[in-house]
């Protein structure tokens, strides 16, 4: 190995090229993608002779066998002169011991490069490849990592050969996958690719030119290669094409085009200086003498390449940096989660105590709607997750929903008032899904008052001739207001599974999937179903004396109801007897009134509308009243008051400490995910510690003091460009808002009437991560348990709310 090749390659900032393959060895490149070089193009267009000439290192080589596999050689620096072979498996091995087999591939490193036949060959039989079968392609990779004193630091990835013919030793199927390797590393934006055309064959039949520009499309990170150059006749059209190919007029590459003279099967035993002198003679002869010395031969590709690289890392080092950054923050979130080990019933504890104390903190902001803790993220009208948070406005939406529910299908009937009334002039907004489904029923208070006269005949008592029996008035009202249970419990099981959702949401972001279930299932569980059930019995409470009491209104405001709705009555009556005589220019009699009048005191018609204003005046206090009772002493009382005090540090001081132990007693895959994570920072760390020089990036332009004739020079236009952003952004922002309020509520609002198996059915399916991807609230009946159930809280078990039907 030439030792004066391998240094054309350095450059003056080879430090930067020494941070690269320092991250690579110490394992960053396993995490964030580094820069390379991908050498690609058809079979046998010389795509493996380039990366020997390049590299200096002899690989074995078959006329008749092409690449089959994936080979990453690593030039690295190093004290001392070594070789070593290590296979990486391919993202398809899904066997654990095959893994585990193909990661165990180390023989002993050596330095004499004739020693790397044996040892690739040794390789490709662990990955299952042979010669003799010359079947099939892998997606494994053989990683050669070649160190020296004085190596550069450069990675170069010699690729399967694309095809199109398929045969009995090249199937269709291995066709697409050469195809799929090759896209997968041309995607790594960080990534430069050597696109390999050789002059053997028509350019347009081989596709690697195409793949490259579908996949990097402003060609800024290809180098085209030509290979056989002398292949060609001299003054030939073949040759002339590919003399425009190296002036970058055929096909157009930011980084231009190169020619390589390979070693032919003459001039396979060629040691590489006189192979490297036979190409110089080529180059000087003919129409290629012409061509800058730039773009043709392996001293010169050596150099463009240390050059292209450089550029390329510094390109690529500010999203490099950005990338390492949030591994790291995502490294120590997940740190953070797990929290320190905790092997002692002290650290058991003060785990569990650090859960508590951040739970009781965000919930305490989340009832108070001050939403100051990272949890709730920052204002983001398109996330519904961030929303459903803010526990506060949530609860007061639903409220709101609920209470114009109540208002608008409370009653059983509407009652017409005359025969000229279509019925209640109703506005349902589309959002409340209280009301979905729900259509109004009508009676006429004539039928109404029938039906009140026939049933104060059927109870007739001990009252007076034309008093009607009072116990009319509690039995018309419990008639009307039979829907309040129905409405009030969906609203409180709404509210709960609210509730329960934050929970859940809360734990997730504080802690561990394994502390998450143990908690949810030991602590949290038990305590949301006990303050479910507690709901349940207030509202019990709440209906109880609606179903068998009696009307007991008090204050004046029920008397000031009958007395208007009666003289509102009378009234009406007074200008049906009396017609067309009122406003007349005959004027009225005494007589006209007598008459009048005696029709308001015939018995028996006025008692049923008497009954029925009696109703309607006690209905309208009694929902008002019940409203704020379902709101206050079943909501806030039994459920979001002890929402505060469920899972605080004196909660964990009153355990026992067998149970502490169950909750924060780590298994051994905690221990080792702690270990992953901390090696990974560690690395990751030491990347940006490696990078920290190079990150030299522009200060922000200071501020200035501006005057006021300044100010009031810019005033026009910024008020001119604030309204015009205003009409713009109005109806959008109003629209989003709407939408994402409407969406919300369809999410969480469970229809009751699928309670028979269960509030929310078997949700014992495992948490996915990230699930707060776009729709983040699970409907709780049969269609989310069939289509949406991974976004929904695991381990809520089934709870069968059946005996509260």
């Amino acid at each position: 190995m030439s030792s004066e090749a391998l240094l054309q390659l350095q450059s003056e900032q080879s430090k930067l090229l020494d941070g690269i393959d320092e991250l690579r060895t110490i394992g960053v490149g396993g995490l964030v993608e580094l820069p390379q070089l991908i050498v690609c193009g058809n079979q046998s267009s010389g795509k493996s002779s380039v990366l020997e000439a390049i590299s200096r290192v002899r690989f074995p080589a078959k006329s008749n066998v092409c690449t089959r596999f994936a080979t990453e050689v690593i030039l690295r620096r190093h004290p001392s002169s070594t070789i070593k072979v290590s296979i990486e498996p391919g993202p398809k091995r899904t066997d654990p011991e095959e893994i585990q087999r193909l990661k165990s591939f180390a023989p002993k490193s050596f330095s004499d490069s004739d020693d790397l036949k044996d040892l690739i060959n040794k390789a490709k039989d662990c990955m299952g490849i042979t010669d003799s079968a010359n079947v099939g392609f892998s997606e494994d990779v053989l990683k050669v990592e070649i160190s020296g004193p004085e190596q550069p630091e450069l990675t170069l990835v010699d690729l399967p050969g694309l095809y199109h013919s398929t045969s009995n030793e090249q199937s269709a199927k291995d066709r697409d996958l050469v195809h799929d390797i090759t896209k997968r590393y041309m995607k790594n934006t960080r990534s430069i690719i050597l696109a390999v055309i050789s002059a053997k064959n028509d350019y347009h039949h081989q596709t690697v030119l195409n793949i490259a520009k579908d996949i990097d499309t402003n060609c800024e990170r290809t180098l085209g290669i030509i290979t056989h150059p002398d292949i060609t006749e001299p003054n030939s059209e073949e040759e002339d094409n590919y003399l425009q190919f190296v002036n970058n007029e055929k096909v157009r590459l930011e980084l231009g085009w190169h020619v390589l003279r390979n070693r032919s099967f003459q001039t396979q035993d060629f040691s590489d200086e006189k192979r490297d002198e036979h190409e110089r003679e080529f180059f000087n002869k003919g129409r290629w003498k012409s061509v800058s010395r730039n773009s043709v031969g392996i001293d010169s590709l050596r150099s463009r390449l240390s050059s292209i690289l450089l550029k390329h890392i510094r390109r690529c080092l500010p999203d490099l940096i950005t990338d390492i950054n949030n591994k790291v923050d995502d490294r120590l979130q997940k740190l953070d989660k797990l929290g320190p080990p905790r092997t002692t019933l002290q650290q058991q504890k003060g785990f569990l105590l650090k859960i508590s104390s951040r739970f009781e903190r965000i919930t305490a902001q989340a009832l108070n709607g001050m939403y100051d803790d990272e949890f709730f993220g920052g204002f983001d009208q398109n996330s519904h997750v961030q929303d459903f948070r803010r526990l506060r406005a949530v609860i007061r939406s639903l409220n709101e929903d609920f209470a114009e529910a109540m208002e608008i299908r409370g009653c059983r009937r509407h009652i017409l008032e005359s025969m000229f009334d279509t019925g209640p002039n109703i506005h349902v907004s589309p959002s409340n899904q209280y009301l979905e489904g729900w259509k109004p029923t009508t009676v006429p208070r004539y039928q109404l008052e029938e039906e009140v006269t026939e049933q104060a005949r059927k109870s007739r008592g001990i009252e007076l001739p034309g008093s009607p029996n009072q116990l009319l008035v509690g039995s018309l009202f419990r008639d009307q207001s039979k829907p309040w249970e129905e409405i009030a419990q969906r609203h409180l099981l709404v509210v709960w599974r609210t509730v329960r959702y934050f929970v859940s949401e809360v734990l997730q972001h504080l802690t561990d999937e394994h502390t998450y279930t143990a908690l949810i299932g030991a602590q949290v569980d038990p305590e949301l179903n006990r303050m479910q059930q507690t709901l349940l019995d207030k509202l019990a409470e709440l209906t109880a004396h609606l179903k068998s009491g009696h009307p007991l209104p008090v204050g004046k405001n029920f008397l000031t109801r009958i007395q208007k709705a009666r003289q509102e009555r009378q009234l009406n009556q007074l200008k049906s007897s009396l017609g067309k005589r009122i406003g007349s220019d005959a004027g009225l009699t005494i007589g006209d009134l007598e008459q009048a009048t005696a029709k308001l005191e015939v018995s028996g018609e006025f008692a049923p509308a008497e009954i029925i204003d009696e109703m309607q005046a006690y209905y309208d206090t009694a929902i008002v009243t019940f409203v704020d009772n379902v709101a206050t002493l079943a909501i806030e009382n039994c459920l979001l008051g002890p929402l505060g005090s469920m899972f605080t540090s004196q909660t964990i001081n009153n355990m026992e400490d067998k149970q502490v132990q169950e909750l924060a007693r780590e298994p051994a895959f905690i221990c080792d995910e702690r270990d992953r994570l901390n090696n990974e920072l560690e690395k990751l760390q030491a990347g940006l510690r490696t990078f920290n020089p190079y990150n030299i990036q522009k200060p922000p332009m200071p501020g200035f003091v501006m005057n006021s004739a300044d100010r009031d020079r810019l005033k026009p236009s910024v008020q001119a460009d604030r309204l015009s952003s205003e009409k713009t952004a109005t109806p959008q922002s109003s629209t989003s808002q709407s939408t994402s309020k409407q969406q919300f509520r369809r999410r969480v609002l469970a229809d009751t009437d699928e309670r028979k198996g269960g509030m929310f059915g078997d949700l014992g399916t495992a948490r996915t991560s990230g699930s707060t991807t776009s729709e983040s609230f699970p409907r709780f009946n049969a269609e989310s348990r069939a289509n949406n159930i991974s976004n929904a809280p695991p381990l809520f078990g089934s709870l069968n709310t059946a005996n509260y039907q």
